[in-house]
Parts: C-alpha cells; sequence; structure tokens
C-alpha cells in the first residue's frame, strides 16, 4: 500500500497533472491506506494529523483519562511524507511504547485526571500521584506541576472517544521529568524523532 500511494503520486507529479487531480489522487490513496491498518490498534495509532477540529474544549476535556497506548501524529496534511516514512514512524513507535513500559507506564493502570476546576493528577506504575493546574490555550494545554518551574505545554486532540496528548520531543522529555519518570532511556526515541519533519509523540488515553 505504501508503494502504491508513492507511485501514483509520483506518476500525478511527472505527468504535470493539475492541483486538483493530484490531491484527488492523494485523498484515494490515503483514504486505502488507512483502511488497510484499520483494527490494528498499533497502526491506527500513527495514522494522524493534528487538527484544530479536534481540540477539546474545557467540558470534553474534564474527567479521568486512562491510558492505552503511546500516539504519533503530524502537524501536517502531508499525507505523502506521512505513509512514504511509515517504517520508520513504527519503529518511533515501538521504542515508545517500550520506554514507556519501563518507566511504569502502562495500558489501564497510569491515568490523567483533568477537573472542572482546572487542577490534574497524574497517576502511573508505583510513582507518588503528581498535581497541578492547567490551563486550555487555544490550541495547547498548559500543565503546571506543583513543584515544578516548568510547565508542560501539550496538544490535546479527541478522537472518536479517545484523548491524544502529543507534543515534540523535547517537551515530552519535560512532561516525562515532570512526573518524575527516568528520562535517559528517551535517547533512542529523540534520535529517531529526527528523521521525522513536524512529528508530535505522547499517549491515547480513553475516558474512564
Amino acid at each position: 500500500m505504501k508503494k502504491l500511494f508513492v507511485i501514483l503520486a509520483a506518476v500525478a507529479l511527472n505527468c504535470g497533472i493539475a492541483n486538483a487531480q493530484l490531491n484527488n489522487i492523494i485523498n484515494k490513496a490515503t483514504s486505502a491506506a488507512s483502511s488497510a491498518v484499520k483494527g490494528n490498534s498499533t497502526m491506527e495509532s500513527l495514522v494522524g494529523v493534528i487538527s484544530s477540529k479536534l481540540i477539546p474544549n474545557s467540558q470534553q476535556i474534564v474527567g479521568t483519562w486512562v491510558y492505552q497506548e503511546p500516539a504519533i501524529m503530524f502537524t501536517s496534511s502531508n499525507s505523502l511524507k506521512q505513509y512514504a516514512s511509515s517504517a520508520v514512524t513504527k519503529s518511533i513507535e515501538q521504542k515508545m511504547q517500550s520506554y514507556l513500559a519501563k518507566v511504569g507506564f502502562t495500558k489501564g493502570k497510569s491515568s490523567i485526571t483533568f477537573n472542572a476546576d482546572k487542577s490534574f493528577v497524574v497517576k502511573y506504575g508505583t510513582k507518588s500521584v503528581k498535581k497541578g493546574t492547567y490551563t486550555l490555550n487555544n490550541n495547547e494545554v498548559v500543565l503546571t506541576f506543583t513543584g515544578k518551574k516548568t510547565p508542560s505545554k501539550v496538544i490535546p486532540q479527541l478522537d472518536n472517544g479517545s484523548l491524544i496528548i502529543v507534543m515534540d520531543a523535547t517537551k515530552f522529555k519535560t512532561f516525562m521529568e515532570n512526573i518524575g519518570a527516568q528520562v535517559s532511556q528517551l535517547s533512542t526515541v529523540t534520535s529517531a524523532l529526527k528523521q521525522m519533519d513536524g512529528m508530535k509523540i505522547g499517549i491515547r488515553s480513553t475516558k474512564q
């Protein structure tokens, strides 16, 4: 499917097809590729472009969200690069999964709670509960952890009942430091991430 997508786009470009026709080809290939990964939770989590339409409002974000798996999203609708690089993307997701498991972020046993009074609580592994306050500003959620100087700025996406929070590698490192996780093992993730322009990493959770 990946090869078919790249070939279609390349042919369109070489033949000088008009932008509208090219976009139609790309959209059809994107749809086909998305259908191919449906049903595979690992691959589904990799396919997504950040959208302002998916930003939750102050009511929608309230609740306890239970961690399910790592999430990877892109800042651009440049699907050509997204699908052509899917092998690298999957590698990063696997490294993320391994890292999160090692620091105690496991499916169904870790969570983040957003309260209506703008406070939040993070629970994971055997670590002490981490608390703080949050603000929802435009396209970002700013998490200010109690006793921490550097807040964590994350991009929230509400997608089919799942809350996805993603950020760039530097901000992800800050987030993990703020919740008390070891970050020395993150080097393999950040190194791989350099290969992908416009990629954001984070976590996908479902409401309790």
